[in-house]
């Protein structure tokens, strides 16, 4: 392996280390208690008017003074894809339950479960401010898609919330109305606050990896989709610009609470997360404060839509189809896919190509083969352009050890004179040193590309290959139930095989290449730089343990066929004629390059600049 190849391979190690680091999280110092109601359900709408309930006791007095008796039962709209749980204590969804998915040990996978997503703030005309939770609702219409819960305030006066659940679709739609608001409002109302909140339950088999994509995404009233730092211990911002939804995400599904119109955007919004316990039931507990435009006139509604389901691409793309712009939800956006140019490598390469290969391929394991030797294929010009010169340096091998004979020592002047000859000699030889690099620099944004794709690509999830059982999580060959300083933190108790044979190839594939390409130099810099691809190779080892399988699955797939090209590469160059092919071009008059002559001319007046300072110094002598 040359110094221009482990250059190239030292820039992709400082990026995704960095990478790495940005995105580990912290340990977490308290215990956080995480307790958790079971709630009783009922499917049927005959069941809301049964007997199966709970006394509670809320005492408000004044308006509301019928939820001083109340009743908690919970109610079930459902779909083929989605069951969500409400509550008439509080009127909001309390379960969600996505029936298409389950969690990584085969339970069930709910996105909440056991406490009201939402809480809204009443202020009454009597001056008093009540909290939806801790009043009761009355159902007062329920099918299997549809459900009305009625909060009555006094004889005639009431709040209605109206919940349609899409048939065959994650979306719930939610809508508040009220019947003589001016009976429950102060005449100058004009804002509802309210709270949304989430503890996120952990479904994937590492804890640290789903952390590091859970947190919470916002847009704003244009397009632009932002998110809190989710490797952060905890963060919180507040949000003064209107928005148009509020995530609370994990690595692969979502909450998002929509505005239903622009009119009743989210306002004074403060947001916040913490991150639980490690290796909990929990992964961060999220928060939502903020609130929506909402007056006492006869009429006054406010839409809503709340989204739970999977981060699929396509399906959240699919909202838009149709929409105005200003209008689009853009929730593709929450799965994360990198920024500016990885996003687009994913968007418009990597995403077609996967797309394309779905279509006659259902197994994933054969479509990262595909997709690696697709990327290889399109890349193999520079890749082969790269190998050719390297085979002109080695060739030209002797001639640059002679002009380090002829100017030997380490005087500024010998360095020079040595660096002009040698250069001209490339020069002459049609030989470009930095040439070596072009296909590490071309191939560093795919690799960090599909960095980002894999581990978020739920197609991924519980795909099975060879001996992996799901693909989007790592693939151990060996566990173990004790800790072991700073290693723990890093890569887990395991070893994941794919990560381990892709270290493994790294270091083989270093020690092949440094030997077909050495240049005979054992100074101390050569010497570093033949043990820096084995220090990077167990680096990476240790930061991508812990991650998806598909993700070194790739990696060793792509180190393997460059492990071909380069053999393919050393039986079809022929070096003496390489040689003899240099010799010609040395014959041959090169016309100077406005760089060449520039630089040429730079190096000159810095020969001339020393030659004076030389006399200066001997004449002072």
């Amino acid at each position: 392996m040359d110094k221009n190849t482990i250059i190239g391979m030292i820039l992709i190690a400082v990026v995704i280390f960095g990478f790495s680091i940005l995105n580990r999280p912290k340990p977490h110092q308290e215990k956080i208690d995480t307790p958790k109601t079971e709630l009783a359900t009922t499917t049927e709408s005959e069941k809301v008017e049964s007997g199966d309930s709970t006394k509670q006791s809320v005492s408000v007095g004044g308006l509301f003074s019928t939820n001083e008796s109340t009743v908690s039962k919970q109610i079930v709209l459902e779909n083929d894809r989605l069951a969500v749980t409400l509550d008439t204590k509080g009127g909001m969804p309390v379960r969600a339950e996505l029936k298409e998915y389950k969690t990584w040990n085969e339970k069930p996978l709910y996105l909440f479960d056991g406490a009201a997503l939402l809480n809204i703030y009443i202020r009454t005309i009597e001056g008093r401010i009540v909290e939806s939770k801790d009043l009761s609702f009355q159902p007062v219409a329920k099918s299997d898609s549809t459900l009305t819960m009625r909060l009555v305030a006094d004889s005639v006066a009431y709040l209605d919330l109206n919940y349609t659940l899409r048939s065959d679709d994650y979306m719930l739609d939610m809508t508040l109305t009220s019947n003589q608001p001016e009976r429950i409002f102060p005449g100058n109302l004009s804002f509802l606050d309210f709270e949304m909140s989430q503890q996120m339950p952990r479904q994937e088999k590492s804890w640290q990896n789903e952390n590091n994509y859970t947190g919470i995404y916002y847009k704003f009233s244009d397009s632009d989709v932002e998110r809190l730092k989710e490797t952060k211990q905890q963060s919180e911002k507040s949000v003064s610009d209107r928005l148009h939804w509020v995530a609370f995400k994990d690595k692969f599904f979502a909450t998002v609470f929509i505005a239903g119109d622009e009119a009743h955007y989210f306002e004074h919004n403060s947001i916040g997360h913490t991150t639980l316990p490690k290796d909990g039931a929990y992964t961060k507990s999220v928060s939502l404060a903020s609130s929506f435009p909402f007056t006492s006139r006869s009429g006054e509604s406010a839409k809503f839509t709340l989204y739970m389901g999977p981060l699929e691409h396509h399906l959240l793309k699919a909202y838009d189809k149709g929409v105005n712009g200003h209008e689009q939800l853009h929730l593709e956006r929450l799965v994360y896919v990198g920024g500016s140019l990885f996003r687009s490598i994913n968007l418009y390469l990597i995403i077609p190509v996967v797309d394309f290969l779905k279509g006659f391929i259902d197994n994933w394991g054969i479509i990262i083969l595909l997709l690696t030797l697709i990327i290889k294929l399109a890349l193999s010009p520079l890749t082969f352009k790269s190998y050719m010169s390297q085979a002109k340096m080695r060739v030209l091998k002797p001639q640059v050890e002679a002009i380090n004979a002829k100017y030997p020592g380490n005087e500024q002047s010998m360095m020079m004179k040595r660096s002009q000859e040698t250069m001209a000699l490339y020069k002459a030889a049609g030989a470009n040193p930095m040439s070596g690099c072009l296909p590490m620099l071309f191939q560093m944004p795919f690799l960090i590309a599909l960095y980002m794709f894999f581990p978020t690509a739920i197609d991924l999830r519980g795909e099975p290959f060879l001996w992996v059982k799901d693909l989007s999580s790592y693939d151990a060959i060996l566990t173990w139930n004790f800790n072991i300083p700073i290693l723990t933190g890093l890569m887990g108790n395991h070893i994941s095989l794919f990560c381990l044979l892709w270290a493994v190839t790294n270091i083989l594939y270093s020690r092949y290449t440094m030997s077909q390409n050495a240049t005979g130099q054992n100074n101390q810099q050569m010497k570093m730089m033949k043990w820096m691809p084995y220090m990077m190779s167990i680096m990476f080892f240790f930061f991508f343990n812990n991650n998806a399988s598909g993700l070194c699955y790739y990696y060793f797939i792509s180190t393997l066929i460059t492990i071909l090209q380069f053999v393919a590469s050393r039986l079809m160059i022929n070096e003496e004629k390489v040689l003899a092919r240099i010799e010609e071009n040395k014959k041959k008059p090169k016309k100077k390059s406005g760089f060449a002559a520039r630089l040429e001319e730079a190096q000159r007046k810095q020969m001339q600049m020393m030659r004076e300072q030389q006399k200066k110094q001997g004449g002072k002598r």
